[in-house]
């Protein structure tokens, strides 16, 4: 499956990427509305979060509403935010912490691998790796 990778060694956690995933999806210049979020593991080791459209996604058993589905011919996880009430389970569900809600919209959002954050990325840490 297609996942969005970030090497460790070279993300300087700058958060361009998470500023121009919102400014490309959003129109704004706000990370907490980004599908991309930089985390800090340690002092000095920053790691950019996506979602890694899992074979089998947790996400998915976890939506009550039936939002989420894995779109067999190009393996994405997306979520349809009009069926998407906020409930938080495929949040809450995802073993990589890579859905996020969104803040004013309340509702959840993933990477959809647009691959927009990984030019605008100044140190080349990001790439779009097709899995197995």
């Amino acid at each position: 499956m297609p996942y969005l990778h970030a090497d460790p060694l070279e993300c300087t956690g700058c958060r361009i990427c998470e500023l121009s995933c919102a400014f490309l999806h959003e129109h704004v210049l706000n990370p907490k509305k980004a599908r991309v979020r930089v985390v800090r593991r340690e002092e000095g080791q920053d790691i950019p979060v996506a979602c890694r459209h899992c074979e089998k996604p947790a996400c998915i058993e976890a939506c009550p509403e039936g939002a989420i589905r894995k779109v067999e011919k190009t393996g994405l996880v997306v979520i349809n935010q009009k069926k998407c009430t906020g409930c938080t389970l495929c949040v809450d569900a995802c073993p990589y912490d890579a859905i996020f809600m969104h803040p004013s919209r309340h509702v959840a959002i993933n990477c959809t691998l647009c691959g927009f954050c990984v030019k605008q990325c100044p140190v080349r840490c990001l790439e779009i790796v097709k899995g197995e």
